[in-house]
């Protein structure tokens, strides 16, 4: 796409984004008031509602990366990227009785201080420093996609990086102010945005194609059909071992996409920082069981409406125009925001930008906040100050302290973020980039945390060296093309970006398990006290307190 095709904002989409940002600001600045200590920084009281509790989770777990990169994805591959729906039915009952309840039943503020209690405080900073990488890298990406979105829509994407300044100063500020407190409610007020947003998408969008529904979904077999034949040919032919090596070449299969997608979201419901201290702000554990249901439910909604826009966008062009435009075949991402400005009334394109950001930020503040609760709880409370845990036992001039300094890591964690999203753009498409920059590293955490919970022999030098082997796969796996260029070993096969975190995973595992066979470090006292089978028999606070 050229910047001359004069693609603009009207004065209405403008304001309706600057009184966006203002209430946003507004938000923080008024619950600054209330911060009086880490617990009330990081968990709000533990006094939020299970309405609240889920919709500001699904508003921080889905970003708007989902809102570009979602409708791309379908055009490209068609229906196999909405196989990962389906993982709900698998973490339903795994969220609601093994991971809740240890969770709820340690009260902790850091999801890594459990890692210390089952193995030692290696391998929970090790674990920590993992996430921190992780959470970065959605901070990054989330922050430069509605950059990216509103430079399309003006047609001036060299500019993206200013709005990535001001966007990441704003939902800083806001943040570091009101702590998890404005989170949640910035996310709350995000996800009715988010909707309405996307509610208006599909309308005008329907309204622009002769025939609307019924003939947007005729196109569901020819969508991505083209890409998907020439992807399938890597695995066609040879032996047995060919096709089934073949078989992780390919960029987009349906069982890659299941598996990557399950992967990632166990280990965000497992050790996630953004889901623990979400969950851990609910009142009870019936409360936090009640979010989760509304997370999931309006998630499977969210990308099941995402993806009919992509449909959508592929039926209006090829109804149109006999196809789509050249220049999108190369840069899918940025087909919806261009669509968006040449079609979309003046101030629904305003709703919708706000929507995408809205999406973004709400990820960002959340990513923003929990690596400030890691960075706070698990290096300087454990490292510094040399606390195993936050327990909030100084005098009131020390907890304000206490978030000063949190208010000051912020701030620097923000800084870091706003770099790296400026250069975001480097590593390929959206679905590419959610792949390798976000999803790669939960693989080797979720190896980590399923040691700890389900074995009992694993101890912590077998861990790390599992956890260590994991990482190490996961950065190959990932970056196998950059190493090639810099080792100058020529290849034109690399594996799929989906199979990132499930390697890191599996190596991570039975590495770890493995080892521990061969270390000896076997720690039976830790294995037998801070399994999961042993913490779920332990009494719920609340049940303590009723």
């Amino acid at each position: 796409m050229n910047s001359d095709d004069g693609l603009s904002l009207h004065f209405l989409d403008l304001l309706i984004l600057i009184a966006y940002l203002a209430a946003l600001v507004g938000i923080g600045i008024y619950h600054s008031r209330k911060q009086k200590d880490l617990r009330d920084y990081f968990l709000a009281g533990r006094e939020m509602r299970w309405l609240v509790v889920g919709t500001s989770l699904m508003a921080a777990l889905n970003s708007g990366i989902d809102y570009l990169m979602q409708p791309s994805a379908i055009i490209r591959f068609g229906a196999y990227t909405m196989v990962g729906n389906f993982s709900w039915l698998l973490l339903y009952p795994y969220v609601f009785f093994v991971t809740l309840p240890l969770y709820r039943r340690m009260g902790i503020i850091s999801a890594y201080e459990y890692l210390e209690r089952r193995f030692d405080v290696r391998v929970r900073l090790l674990t920590a420093g993992i996430f921190m990488l992780w959470r970065l890298g959605w901070l990054a990406t989330a922050l430069y996609v509605p950059a990216l979105a509103l430079t399309v829509a003006t047609g001036q994407p060299e500019n993206a990086w200013l709005v990535i300044v001001f966007l990441g100063v704003v939902v800083t500020i806001y943040t570091m102010l009101g702590g998890i407190r404005a989170v949640v409610w910035t996310d709350l007020t995000q996800f009715c945005i988010m909707f309405a947003g996307l509610t208006a998408t599909i309308i005008v969008i329907l309204s622009n194609i002769e025939g609307g529904f019924g003939e947007i979904i005729q196109q569901w077999m020819e969508v991505g059909e083209e890409s998907l034949t020439e992807l399938s040919s890597k695995a066609a032919g040879g032996s047995f071992w060919t096709k089934a090596t073949g078989y992780f070449l390919i960029p987009m299969t349906l069982w890659g996409m299941f598996i990557a997608t399950l992967v990632a979201r166990i280990t965000t419901y497992t050790s996630d920082q953004v889901m623990v201290q979400r969950f851990q702000t609910a009142r009870t554990l019936r409360d936090a069981r009640q979010g989760f249901i509304i997370t999931a439910v309006s998630d499977v909604v969210w990308m099941l409406a995402l993806g009919f826009i992509g449909l959508a966008l592929f039926a209006y062009y090829k109804a149109n125009f006999g196809g789509l435009p050249e220049w999108a075949k190369e840069s899918p991402d940025q087909l919806f925001p261009y669509f968006m400005a040449k079609i979309f009334p003046a101030g629904l394109t305003g709703l919708v930008i706000a929507a995408i950001l809205a999406a973004s930020l709400s990820s960002i503040d959340s990513a923003l906040n929990s690596l400030t609760s890691v960075a706070m709880v698990d290096f300087y409370g454990r490292l510094w100050a040399n606390r195993p845990a936050e327990v909030n036992q100084e005098g009131e001039k020390q907890q304000r302290r206490q978030v000063f300094i949190s208010r000051l890591f912020t701030i620097g964690i923000g800084f870091i973020g706003i770099v790296l999203a400026c250069n975001v753009a480097k590593l390929g498409s959206l679905l590419e980039i959610s792949n390798k920059l976000i999803n790669s590293f939960t693989g080797p955490i979720l190896g980590i945390y399923l040691l700890g919970m389900f074995t009992r022999r694993a101890g912590a030098n077998s861990v790390l060296v599992g956890g260590l082997a994991g990482f190490f796969v996961t950065l190959f796996v990932a970056f196998q093309e950059q190493i090639y260029s810099l080792l100058q070993i020529q290849s034109e096969e690399y594996i799929s970006f989906l199979w990132p975190s499930t390697f890191g995973f599996l190596a991570t595992f039975f590495v770890g398990y493995g080892a521990s066979f061969l270390i000896g470090d076997s720690q039976s006292e830790k294995g037998r006290r801070w399994n999961w089978f042993s913490v779920i028999k332990e009494k719920l606070e609340e049940e303590e307190q009723t």
